[in-house]
């Protein structure tokens, strides 16, 4: 994925019609990056949970006058959400269009509040259950690895919302976690990386951005496109 000047007036605002995955997944992730630009560091949403702030980004990308290029071409979500940006919503973000190869075809992002520890680490990646009392496990990146998310779709997303810490360290932490990810299923394994070079690959030219590449349970590849939105201080 190539590297964008991160500059919303010369780049969201004259994108070219996107013509294949690629340039549809370029064409929602400008606008997520521009909604980050507008709102980093703004201490509002310290206080915010994981669904709040998904509230924010989906009626931001509905509304704002700015976006009315990114709303001619493409819907967010397939099912209802409230009309009210501060009730709870049921779903993470979904780009799709009736342009996008008739419809068959969307991006779909995960969201999950990272923190510089452990357990966080792993709701972001793979978190295996223990519990006998639960029979799956979870994990933010597990769902579109196990294809629960994005089956058939060529990319899929995550978007980090960072509250506290340095996110260069948190970001690096996160890089090396993928990079041991594993996953057993019957014997088999999969869901590691398979270009560990792509960790190093930014997004549009956003320096708190990589991406990754798996095989999934069913054998088929997926590219993982990461964001990492740090709204405090540091």
């Amino acid at each position: 994925m190539a590297d964008y000047i991160n500059k919303f007036e010369t780049v969201a605002c004259n994108f070219k019609q996107p013509k294949d995955d690629l340039d549809w997944v370029n064409f929602a992730l400008i606008y997520l990056i521009a909604f980050y630009n507008e709102h980093k560091n703004n201490s509002v949403f310290l206080d915010k949970t994981e669904d709040q702030i998904t509230e924010k980004i989906f009626f931001w990308l509905k509304t704002d006058k700015k976006n009315i290029k990114l709303q001619k071409k493409m819907s967010f979500n397939s099912q209802p959400r409230s009309n009210n940006e501060d009730i709870e919503g049921y779903y993470d973000l979904k780009f799709e269009s009736p342009l996008w190869q008739a419809g068959q075809k969307h991006f779909a992002i995960e969201n999950k509040v990272l923190k510089d520890n452990p357990e966080s680490y792993k709701e972001y990646i793979y978190k295996p259950i223990a519990n006998s009392s639960r029979t799956y496990d979870d994990g933010g990146m597990f769902r579109f690895l196990s294809n629960k998310y994005a089956q058939g779709q060529n990319y899929g997303g995550m978007i980090a919302f960072i509250k506290a810490g340095n996110t260069k360290e948190i970001k690096n932490n996160l890089k090396n976690k993928i990079k041991e990810l594993k996953i057993q299923d019957k014997g088999k394994y999969y869901g590691e990386p398979i270009n560990r070079n792509f960790l190093d690959f930014k997004v549009h030219d956003f320096e708190n951005s990589f991406q990754s590449n798996h095989k999934r349970i069913d054998g088929t590849e997926i590219q993982l496109i990461h964001l990492l939105f740090c709204f405090s201080e540091v």
